[in-house]
């Protein structure tokens, strides 16, 4: 992002650190390497960098299609570090020696490492070749075009970790979280730094993973909690690279088709939360707007009158006193303002994020519009046994689930508790938030632990529900969000949802209409915004239109709750994008704005006005779930729906099928 983007200069954004290199001649690739053991549990190597440097190299075998792949320098300090995937180790490698390669043969696969120069290269066992590493040259052969495999000592004396891949013509790039800027991320580079996106139409992004897969049969995932931040055939059209600010990089090498990669994650991380069948029903907002008990009945029984599809009534920030939306009287966010009457005891206590000569961070998180803000250390006992108090009392009032907001604040400057710097714990700290709060959640309720949190990471499908943050009321937020949502569905992240109509202004009401057919066809659904998304605000004809679609849900739930029982076991998204199922047609790849709901159910969502867009059928027969023609695919078609028809197609000879009405998924 440029430099004078006003988006740069929010307050409460904190910014992933700046890596400058320090000189001209501070990259040092690995150049060669020596075997230090072999065995069947993997190869240890000692490897040499153009300078002298020295490390070792540990490839090891995770599982049946899973490479770990660890460099770690001689002499670079170790400080406090969390690792976010799960320990795995396998045997398998079978190790031999000629001359100058080792090549380690497992399972269906083969790794050749040559030591010098030193590259890797793993094929299948027919000899073909799945992946290399890139030694790309520079601009007329001087340097490298693309960054490999070593470090780059940084100015403040650390170093960066890096590694290069070829990458072929006519490969994509998914997943790395919630992405707004494409589904297909080939050509951009993208930080893996969770920040305020300050809308849905930037390169930020609430949820960042660093796990990537590739149409051609891979996926990488970083363990690190840092900026991991990938250069996709960005710098170099003949190469992808990472780079990772850490004291070690650690990465697993995935081999497999998209949906076993994606299971190769789970496996890695953690399975996804499977949430409460009634918070698959509709969730109804009362906006974030003044707020009162009186207006929260008055919403209920308008609800029931009406007859309207409604599980879970979301109450949200304005029932609090306006500038204490910090004091943690019912709130659950871990900013605790300046003016709080917590906020002596806290800071007399230690509980506070500190900086580094030891005073309390202090900042604008509000937008101005509150007291300054000091954030809860997550990583003090005493603080968290707190702050689950404080929970525990916000659930004493009959609530089910909380809405875990923020989280993505956390400045490098600050030191923790447990000695953790702010660049460690920046992405790592919506974790540490969603899983106290899930923990108290699911031993006051009874329930999994449901959250509804906005920023996350590595692991995060393990709290149950996401939303994409704040769009604005426009088409182009619209498609944004659609975009975002299919890549959360391709970084291992099931189960998520958005502001239905926008959060930010008021809807016109035929796109009130469109994306509330676009929510209640999302794998969660929920109506809010900053003015009333109450689904009768937008005149009869847009109410027609959406009790339809709410009601059109219902009668899929039974199905769809099936499909999502079944995606917490295998790790596949219930939101399929065209690519993980057709990874070698290249119309999936284009087809960015539509998904299958479930293995058998087509959505295309109206994105534009005017009723119509082009549609990508998959191969097989589909039959429009109101009646009509069946449309045979693969092929592209354009497609004109009424405003009260949904965009939904039904799989010829699926599984899916229209049940019965109901009014709550929890009966």
């Amino acid at each position: 992002m440029s430099s004078i983007h006003p988006r740069a200069y929010r307050p409460f954004v904190a910014p992933p650190p700046v890596l400058a290199a320090a000189g001209p001649d501070s990259l040092d690739p690995v150049i060669a390497a020596s075997l230090d053991r072999a065995a069947a549990d993997g190869v240890l190597l000692a490897v040499t960098t153009a300078t002298g440097r020295t490390g070792t190299m540990h490839l090891r075998p995770a599982n049946e299609t899973v490479i770990r792949l660890t460099l770690r320098m001689t002499d670079v300090p170790a400080e406090p570090r969390a690792s976010v995937v799960r320990e795995a180790t396998s045997g398998g490698f079978a190790v031999e020696q000629h001359h100058d390669e080792i090549v380690a043969d497992f399972c269906d696969l083969r790794i050749r490492v040559r030591l010098d120069p030193f590259t890797i290269q793993v094929d299948d066992r027919n000899g073909r070749e799945l992946l290399r590493q890139a030694n790309v040259g520079g601009s007329g052969g001087g340097g490298f075009g693309a960054l490999p495999l070593g470090v780059t000592e940084l100015t403040d004396g650390r170093l960066a970790y890096h590694d290069s891949w070829i990458a072929e013509p006519d490969e994509h790039y998914y997943g790395l979280g919630e992405r707004f800027t494409g589904l297909d991320l080939r050509g951009q580079q993208v930080d893996c730094w969770i920040q305020d996106s300050m809308g849905c139409t930037g390169t930020r992004s609430y949820k960042a993973v660093p796990f990537l897969l590739s149409s051609r049969g891979y996926a990488v995932l970083v363990d690190t909690t840092t900026a991991a931040s990938f250069d996709l055939a960005h710098s170099n059209t003949a190469a992808w690279s990472v780079t990772v600010p850490d004291e070690v990089l650690d990465y697993y090498l995935i081999i497999g088709s998209p949906a076993a990669c994606l299971t190769a994650y789970r496996d890695l991380t953690c399975p996804a939360m499977l949430p409460p069948r009634w918070a698959f029903g509709p969730w109804i907002s009362g906006g974030f707007m003044p707020d009162s008990a009186v207006l929260v009945r008055e919403r209920a029984r308008e609800i029931r009158e009406r007859d309207f599809p409604c599980d879970v009534l979301h109450i949200d920030t304005y029932w609090q006193p306006h500038g204490c939306w910090s004091d943690m009287r019912w709130d659950t966010d871990p900013y605790i303002g300046v003016d709080s009457p917590y906020f002596a005891e806290l800071e007399r206590n230690g509980w506070f994020l500190r900086m580094v000569d030891g005073t309390t961070w202090t900042g604008q998180l509000w937008g101005g519009h509150h007291p300054d803000t000091a954030l809860l250390d997550l990583t003090h006992p005493e603080a968290v046994r707190w702050f689950a108090g404080r929970v525990r009392e916000a659930l004493a009032c009959g609530a089910s689930v909380l809405k875990t907001d923020f989280g993505e604040a956390i400045p490098t400057d600050i030191r923790a508790y447990n000695g953790m710097t702010g660049e460690r714990l920046h992405n790592l700290y919506p974790l540490l938030y969603n899983d106290l709060v899930a923990e108290v959640t699911h031993r006051c309720t009874g329930g999994p632990g449901l959250t509804w949190g906005r920023s996350s990471w590595t692991g995060g499908q393990r709290h149950g529900a996401k939303w994409t943050g704040d769009p604005d009321c426009t088409w182009q937020d619209l498609a944004s969000t659609v975009r975002a949502g299919l890549s959360l569905s391709l970084t291992g992240h099931p189960f998520w949802s958005h502001d239905i109509g926008g959060f930010r202004g008021t809807p016109s009401p035929e796109l009130f209409v469109r994306w509330a057919q676009f929510g209640l066809l999302s794998p969660l659904s929920r109506f809010h915004g900053m003015t009333s998304r109450l689904p009768w605000a937008f005149g009869d004809d847009a109410y027609a239109a959406v009790l339809h679609a709410a009601r059109l849900r219902m009668t899929l739930l039974p199905h769809l709750y099936s499909v999502a029982t079944e995606c917490v076991r295998s790790g596949e998204p219930l939101a399929r994008p065209m690519a993980l199922d057709h990874p070698q047609r290249p119309d999936a790849h284009a087809a960015d704005l539509q998904y299958l709901l479930g293995p058998d159910l087509l959505v295309a969502p109206l994105y534009t006005p005017n009723n119509r867009r082009q549609v990508w059928f998959p191969p097989g027969a589909w039959l429009p779930y109101a009646g009509g023609p069946t449309v045979t695919g693969p092929a592209w078609h354009e497609v004109e729906l009424p405003l009260a028809t949904c965009p939904l197609w039904l799989r010829v000879g699926g599984t899916a099928a229209l049940g019965r009405t109901f009014g709550r998924m929890g009966h």
